[in-house]
């Protein structure tokens, strides 16, 4: 007894320092001391709430800002190290909750052609991932490790502006519908892969969800869409948009070969809202 009610108080006011950084931070701290704990985190905050559209993917998508940064109505569910496939999987069976509109990053479905998941797929079964998207002090985005890799990735990428009156990528185009072409040739796993989302994609629509497969910068250039995406987006009737081909150029930087800094990740999310605003999404 004569240690334990100091223990009580010292973790009391742990919780509380803990609680205010995080209320200063916006509720939510975008990066962590790996990424495991930065996609857990992201993917447990974006549980929260209802949000209007959630962005689906790999760490491109995780660049991505969403309500947290200002980008109100927008849940980031990107998995570093995954792909897409690992938070549709995790909806269908009903872990993940869903949002009216679905962005789903085309860039890096490929990666599940493999067979292996992401060990953040399988952290979302388990307890701990549960208790931390009912208890925000108990969730890996509250970590205190997080505040600190939070300000350097800051440093790192940039900031992302302000969302109400940012520069988009100037893209013309809007989700479009693919249609199917009977001549594609697809391997036996893209072929079992191919029926397996777009089953989930149809359960999804079914319950309420208009979906989207996206194109994230970088340009994929002069290479085409892999022929199982087409068949994918096309029988499971969901839109197509080619962001990363239309974008201006000049308009997106890159802090690596693949993922986008602050600024043009800010212009792709405000690109994103304005192609659904002006687009009718059917589910």
């Amino acid at each position: 007894m004569r240690y334990a009610l100091p223990f009580v108080l010292a973790l009391i006011a742990c919780f509380g320092l803990q609680a205010l950084a995080l209320r200063a931070s916006g509720g939510r701290f975008t990066k962590s001391e790996s990424n495991f704990f930065s996609s857990v985190g992201r993917i447990q905050a974006g549980t929260v709430g209802k949000p209007e559209v959630m962005l689906l993917g790999s760490s491109i998508t995780g660049r991505l800002p969403d309500r947290a940064n200002g980008f109100e109505g927008f849940a980031n569910m990107g998995c570093d190290g995954g792909s897409a496939v690992d938070a549709l999987r995790a909806m269908d069976l009903g872990i993940l909750p869903t949002a009216p509109l679905l962005v789903v990053e085309a860039n890096t479905l490929e990666r599940e052609l493999n067979g292996q998941s992401s060990e953040v797929a399988a952290a979302m079964e388990g307890g701990w991932f549960w208790v931390g998207k009912k208890v925000p002090a108990f969730s890996a985005y509250a970590r205190p490790a997080a505040f600190f890799y939070s300000i350097l990735l800051a440093r790192r990428t940039g900031d992302y502006g302000d969302p109400a009156s940012g520069e988009d990528l100037k893209v013309s185009s809007s989700p479009m519908p693919l249609e199917r072409n009977l001549a594609m040739q697809l391997s036996n796993k893209e072929a079992a892969l191919k029926e397996e989302l777009v089953a989930i994609t149809r359960r999804l629509k079914e319950r309420g969800c208009g979906v989207v497969f996206a194109w994230l910068p970088p340009a994929r250039g002069e290479a085409k869409i892999p022929d199982w995406i087409h068949a994918l987006i096309a029988e499971s009737s969901s839109l197509w948009w080619d962001l990363g081909n239309e974008a201006d150029p000049s308009l997106v930087t890159l802090t690596d070969s693949v993922h986008m800094a602050a600024p043009s990740a800010a212009r792709t999310v405000i690109s994103i809202r304005k192609g659904l605003t002006t687009t009718k999404i059917k589910n």
